[in-house]
């Protein structure tokens, strides 16, 4: 057979799967080889490459064909839009993990890797006989790691590279982080003020969180490696609070428990601070202070009396610190690193919430357990004339505890009360408008505050959704406020006032405010309404009165409504014309088949109603956008004016 002639000619897949089947010494894959020496690297060249090596080489394999594939993948260049995240190198690796691949082969080709090409060599995929020489080549190219800088970002070293491939061999990953950029220590220039100092080594810090956070996130299977790894170095606090904090729902439930359970341990001590600390600043000499808690002081380590000790004895600004540690503690806590397991809810992507790993009884049994160290936090409060409470920070932990706390004793929501006092005094201060526009955090300390006072008038049971549930009175509570709910919070709101028309209506607006639903739908609402679709239309009719917002809001409320089982003309022709033009329909349709017979039926063969259509003012945004579509379509058909866009 002549290899010139008949082989170029074959499909490559057809081509492929012959060599597949055929032996090392038989016709076509002696004619593939030759192909295969013959053509110019490409795709369809690595394709016939792989299937050699698969195929009738995949016991033994000449050292031209293990070099022609480690050389193809090699020559592959990183897209410009991510130069950090380089094309596969599969077909290398299928090379330098042959058995017939010499030691000094596999070295040299590790040699000519760049960072990213390593990384991907080192994958999961990657055996202990590729896996090891990756790791070497890694350490031989910087054995000693540098201090983290805001620099070392935007040009990583080679360890941080190679960690930012996803699904690295355990080997290549420990070999990476023991590479890794150290905790940064800034030099101070020579006549630098100490402010500009400081500013410089926390944006070194801030890069530091930054990239150990891409490191875990990017690398969730090998998160306990990564937790043992850091026990005794810098990185364990960042490692464990950003698995506590960033990414909690992708951690291994075991090890989230784990986790979570040694942050609260802390938490005791920064307790005991504040009470030898108020002591203290009630009057007490530091001797007596030590002597009341001795007790306590002798459960604890020698670097955490000695940083009680220094606390003590700074009276100046450690004695004010210490005084509302406990309080500071548990605020951040609930602010940052525990946000997310105290309101699941919260963790979203794009509008969609994560799916979590944790089960929601263990979220549960986790928040329950927060709660109960902020209580003891709780009874330490006091009012502070010189840091009043003026920021959602101060609030977010007491709503949080109220919601989880198994049991809400009389004690607990007078403390509550008490806050909320000095948080009315504290925001009374602050405009809601600041500098450039809407203070974001003045709107949330509210409507915080405003759920905490709702949550102390109301008789609490059940921690958790039913207490969130405690919206307050049918009367006054707000489409924000329902939008804001959890769908287990709304349905047991809107269960338990059964019969309210108006507050189903506003349900139904705040549900083209959240842009993802897992447990309760559009139609769910809808059918605890007495009128159904005269509630819809008119809800239709006024949206921007009622809703107004942007396109996003137009397109929620659409898409809710043609969503539906059956929707009427009628309902169709009040909607948002451009809003519903765009709508797509089921199973990826270009178009909603209901607005496209509504249309056509509107327009019927009229060429000249099709061209006024055509050019009608309806658009993506501004008040045009809240043109109805029957409105649109009766001035087309009839010649008349185009109509003007409804009232705010």
């Amino acid at each position: 057979m002549d290899s010139g002639g008949a082989i170029p000619s074959l499909p490559l897949n057809f081509l492929c799967a012959l060599v597949a089947d055929s032996g090392a010494d038989d016709p076509p894959s002696r004619m593939a080889a030759e192909h295969a020496q013959s053509m110019k690297d490409g795709q369809e060249r690595r394709e016939l490459l792989e299937a050699l090596l698969r195929g009738p080489c995949g016991s033994s394999a000449p050292s031209w064909l293990l070099e022609a594939a480690v050389d193809s993948d090699l020559a592959r260049k990183p897209p410009q839009s991510d130069p950090f995240y380089g094309p596969s190198m599969d077909l290398a690796l299928l090379a330098l993990s042959h058995s017939s691949c010499t030691p000094q082969l596999r070295r040299e080709s590790l040699r000519r890797c760049t960072a990213v090409q390593l990384g991907r060599l080192g994958s999961a995929e990657a055996g202990g006989m590729v896996a090891d020489p990756v790791a070497e080549a890694l350490r031989e190219r910087a054995p000693v790691p540098q201090r983290m800088t805001v620099d070392l970002l935007e040009t990583p070293t080679d360890a941080q590279l190679v960690v930012r491939q996803h699904r690295l061999h355990s080997t290549v990953i420990t070999a990476a982080v023991d590479l890794l950029p150290s905790y940064p220590l800034v030099d101070e220039k020579e006549g630098e003020a100490t402010s500009t100092w400081l500013e410089r080594q926390d944006a070194a810090e801030r890069a530091w969180h930054t990239m150990w956070k891409q490191v875990v996130t990017t690398h969730s299977e090998h998160h306990r490696l990564l937790v043992e790894w850091s026990d005794d170095k810098d990185a364990s606090h960042v490692i464990r609070e950003h698995l506590l904090g960033s990414i909690p729902w992708d951690v291994e439930p075991e090890l989230l428990a784990e986790v979570a359970k040694d942050d609260l341990a802390s938490f005791p001590h920064a307790v005991l601070t504040t009470q030898m600390c108020r002591m203290r600043r009630d009057g007490a000499t530091e001797e007596s202070v030590k002597e009341h808690f001795a007790n306590d002081l002798a459960e604890l380590i020698p670097e955490q009396r000695k940083r009680i000790d220094r606390i003590l004895s700074d009276d100046e600004y450690g004695l004010r610190f210490g005084c509302r540690i406990a309080i500071s503690r548990i605020a951040s806590a609930a602010e940052g690193r525990w946000r997310y397991i105290l309101n699941p809810d919260q963790a979203q992507k794009y509008g969609r919430p994560h799916v979590w790993r944790a089960s929601q009884d263990q979220l549960a049994f986790l928040a329950q357990k927060f709660a109960k160290h902020a209580a003891v936090a709780l009874e330490l409060w006091e009012p502070d004339r010189e840091a009043p409470i003026r920021s959602a920070k101060d609030l977010r932990w007491v709503r949080d505890l109220l919601q989880h706390l198994p049991v809400v004793t009389p004690e607990v929501k007078e403390k509550a009360r008490m806050i909320c006092r000095e948080a009315r005094r504290g925001l009374a201060g602050r405009r809601d408008y600041g500098k450039y526009g809407l203070d974001s955090d003045v709107q949330q300390a509210r409507e915080l505050l405003d759920t905490i006072e709702r949550m102390t008038a109301e008789t609490l049971t059940d921690p958790g959704p039913a207490r969130t549930a405690s919206l307050g009175r049918p009367d006054q509570v707000t489409v924000r406020d329902l939008a804001g709910a959890p769908d287990t919070v709304l349905d047991d709101y809107l269960r338990r006032h059964p019969g309210d028309d108006s507050l189903v209506e506003r349900a139904l607006l705040a549900f083209a405010s959240r842009a993802y639903h897992r447990d309760l739908s559009f139609a769910d609402i809808l059918t605890r309404h007495s009128d159904p679709q005269r509630a819809l239309l008119a809800l239709t009719q006024n949206l921007r009165q009622l809703l107004g917002g942007g396109p996003n809001l137009r397109e929620a409320w659409v898409d809710a409504v043609l969503n539906l089982p059956a929707t009427e003309t009628e309902l169709i022709r009040v909607l948002p014309a451009w809003t519903a033009l765009k709508a797509r329909g089921p199973h990826g349709q270009t178009a909603h088949p209901a607005v496209t017979s509504v249309v056509r039926t509107a327009l019927g063969n009229s060429s000249e109603a099709w061209q006024r259509f055509a050019t009608s003012p309806a658009s993506y945004a501004g008040p045009t956008a809240w043109l109805r579509l029957g409105d649109l379509l009766d001035a087309a058909a009839n010649g008349t004016p185009w109509p003007t866009p409804p009232r705010k």
